[in-house]
């Protein structure tokens, strides 16, 4: 029987210990897990803790600080709008060679309420808005994967004898019309590494993602998913998994954590190869590219031979 990969799951406090010191921030990088999730009780129904970073602005650090350690950005539509998700999510894909993606779910433990009909992004005050429910948080997965391909990485030829740095008429509107209305493109071009991943947390049933065509979900975690939750402190679930993820209480430290996974990779955990793209380690195939009939953002470049 193959042994499950094991992930690492941190809150809030978490991240402030573990980018605040370097030898926890060692220990994580050389640690043979398959990823870590970046906040993930912004999205498991926690109630806030007293201190917490954004999960991006961890990520980016963790990128430029470490050269194996693959991660999980939590989010929610709760707080952000999909836009300003999928630039985000493609920025991280750049700084870290591809070992970042996110985690997308249905509400945001630390955001503000917005309207009562339509908290979702409503919370920022600038109109709009959207139920908070897996439809919405479905919505919102499937916008970031079509933005971050809207401006695909082999558009960048740049090319000296025709002076063509990007073959600008591939960019495409997306031209979504769902829970968000959204024209794009995105202004970050796609990774070298492809599309991020993209995860959704469900802890129930209420939150799982509805299944739809070209399913931009690629692994669900949480209570509803196929990738339990476990609580540092509890047994993992019996019977076959593809994978666990060990979750920190607020009263334990990064230190706590490494080291019970230190102990669980040492008794029947599958350890990941260091370093490689997410997509690599959890051996999911490149999402398909948009279609050829998608909207072109821009025209045909022409030639400026004086460049």
């Amino acid at each position: 029987m193959t042994r499950p990969y094991l992930a690492l799951g941190l809150a809030g406090p978490h991240l402030v210990e573990l980018t605040t010191r370097c030898a926890h921030l060692s220990r994580w990088d050389a640690l043979p897990v398959k990823f870590s999730v970046l906040g993930i009780d912004r999205v498991d129904g926690s109630l806030p803790a007293p201190v917490t970073l954004a999960g991006s602005a961890v990520g980016a650090t963790l990128a430029s600080a470490t050269k194996h350690g693959r991660f999980l950005i939590a989010a929610s539509p709760h707080r952000d709008h999909p836009y300003n998700i999928a630039r985000r999510v493609a920025s991280l894909a750049h700084l870290s060679g591809g070992r970042s993606g996110l985690l997308i779910g249905v509400r945001d433990a630390y955001a503000p309420e917005g309207p009562e009909e339509a908290p979702a992004w409503g919370g920022a005050g600038l109109g709009g808005g959207a139920p908070l429910n897996a439809q919405t948080a479905y919505d919102t997965a499937h916008a970031v994967r079509a933005l971050e391909q809207s401006w695909p990485y082999d558009t960048i030829i740049g090319n000296r004898e025709t002076g063509i740095l990007v073959e600008s008429n591939r960019i495409v509107h997306v031209d979504i019309d769902n829970s968000f209305s959204i024209a794009g493109p995105l202004n970050v071009p796609e990774p070298a590494t492809g599309a991020s991943v993209i995860a959704g947390y469900a802890g129930t049933t209420a939150d799982a993602p509805p299944a739809g065509d070209s399913d931009p979900i690629e692994l669900v975690l949480g209570a509803a998913g196929s990738v339990p939750v476990v609580a540092l402190g509890g047994e993992p679930p019996a019977g076959a998994l593809a994978g666990v993820v060990l979750r920190a209480g607020l009263e334990h430290s990064v230190g706590d954590l490494l080291d019970a996974a230190e102990r669980w990779l040492a008794n029947g955990f599958a350890p990941t190869p260091l370093g490689g793209s997410l997509r690599a380690a959890l051996n999911l195939p490149a999402p398909a590219p948009l279609p050829s009939t998608m909207r072109a953002a821009f025209p045909l470049p022409q030639p400026h031979v004086s460049l």
